[in-house]
């Protein structure tokens, strides 16, 4: 019996050594209207003193001959990566070790920018918005909003801004768990904690201190679309199958709930006609 030996040729690419003060990168695209938000590109090197522009500009002809992203220095920024969620934009300036802290294998998202570079000063705040319409039963797209300081006011001012939203019938809510947060349209009208009585960002409920926080918005005095018990039943198998993919369960149904009756003494007031 003859044995053919099929031996397969496996090329190990073995990166230089790493000098003193230099950290192996991961680095992934951020695409935050895409399906998969979080897309691998390549591995690179930084090191301890160099900017963020000059990580930019090494990073240039690798994207452009291993992933023929062929991009100018200012329309694309760096930010910290968290597993999925996106954090602080990386200004120009900063340093490596000075201003942003590195570490063996690090991670960092690379995002493309639709125009100039809004992040000037770690003062603002690059909060990601997404707008619920209720009467459409539809999530827009993700906008991006740069703020000047942590101030509720400002945010919503900003997304009325954007949205044509009068401002008193402007209300928010921060996406809950990974980004980017996704919910069942059927569950996030009543589920989200919709106008948080509070001032500023970084205080209880929100907890917003940092770039890369999710806000949904919606104009209060629109109503969720009416619809039949079987196109509630038909949009909950779309939902479950849009967020099967994240791990998000929908718990929605059309089925109306008893009301819960409170008796305030202790007890039932009973028919006198009743035995």
């Amino acid at each position: 019996m003859t044995l053919l030996l099929v031996f397969l040729q496996i090329t190990i690419r073995l990166g230089r050594a790493l000098k003193k003060g230099e950290y192996r990168v991961k680095v992934y695209q951020l695409l935050v209207n895409d399906a998969e938000p979080c897309k691998f590109l390549v591995d690179t090197v930084f090191a301890k003193g160099m900017t963020v522009k000059q990580s930019k500009e090494e990073l240039m002809p690798q994207l452009k001959d291993q992933c023929k992203l062929d991009l100018n220095i200012d329309k694309f920024r760096l930010r910290k990566k968290t597993w999925k969620n996106p954090g602080t934009v990386f200004l120009d300036y900063h340093v490596y070790e000075e201003d942003i802290n590195i570490s063996s294998n690090w991670e960092v998202f690379l995002e493309v920018l639709d125009g100039p570079e809004k992040m000037k000063s770690m003062s603002q705040l690059a909060v990601l918005t997404r707008r619920w319409t209720p009467a459409q039963m539809k999530l827009e797209p993700f906008q991006e909003v740069v703020l000047e300081s942590s101030s509720v006011e400002e945010l919503k001012e900003k997304l009325s801004e954007i949205s044509g939203i009068p401002l008193e019938n402007l209300e928010f809510a921060k996406g809950r768990g990974t980004f980017p947060c996704d919910i069942s349209v059927l569950e996030i009208h009543q589920d989200l904690d919709w106008n948080p009585k509070v001032s500023t960002l970084n205080v209880w409920p929100l907890y917003i201190c940092d770039d890369g926080a999710v806000v949904f918005y919606r104009d209060s005095t629109e109503e969720p679309m009416e619809q039949s018990e079987d196109e509630r039943n038909e949009l909950m198998k779309k939902e479950s199958s849009r967020l099967l993919k994240t791990g998000h369960r929908v718990s929605y149904s059309p089925r109306k709930e008893k009301a819960l009756k409170i008796y305030l003494d202790g007890g039932p007031v009973k028919d006198p006609g009743q035995d």
